[in-house]
């Protein structure tokens, strides 16, 4: 299955659209501006308005940390920024990201060594190439705080 992930700049909430191959809007990813832990929650629903995932920002120092809610299973994703890239990790289940996550060019890849995710960043917006169907949601996820990640996409020598 493939999906398209694209920044809304509309004046509204929402943040990102997620569009099928088709061109239909499929999910739309808005920030609830209620404070959740000193952070702000995104809330992404599908094409009826129901709320089928809930992303929240935990503010611990020096990492970019996720917590995924879909129906009451929990998935979280820890981003590390380090001058040599940036490492991220899954707790909840047995994923780990091959390619470069800056670059927002990257793959997920399960403990079988199983594609579930390929993410490739095109002008504009996004391409989610889904392999397996039942982890739709936290692929959207994932690809949603990736695009949250502030990240220098050319990098270049600054003055001293």
């Amino acid at each position: 299955m493939r999906l398209f992930l694209k920044r809304d700049v509309s004046l509204g909430e929402s943040a990102f659209v997620v569009c099928d191959e088709q061109g239909r809007e499929k999910y739309r990813a808005s920030v609830d501006r209620t404070k959740v832990g000193g952070k702000y929650r995104i809330l992404v629903s599908g094409n009826d308005g129901q709320t089928v995932c809930k992303i929240r920002e935990l503010p611990i120092v020096g990492t970019k940390t996720f917590v995924f809610k879909v129906n009451k299973k929990h998935v979280t994703f820890v981003a590390v920024p380090t001058a040599n890239g940036v490492y991220s990790y899954f707790y909840g289940n047995n994923w780990h990201i091959s390619g470069e996550l800056a670059s927002k060019n990257f793959v997920i890849i399960d403990v079988d060594k199983s594609e579930i995710l390929r993410h490739s960043k095109r002008s504009g917006y996004c391409e989610l190439e889904i392999f397996r169907e039942s982890e739709e949601m936290y692929c959207v996820a994932v690809s949603i705080c990736a695009n949250l990640i502030n990240t220098v996409e050319k990098l270049a020598v600054q003055a001293v």
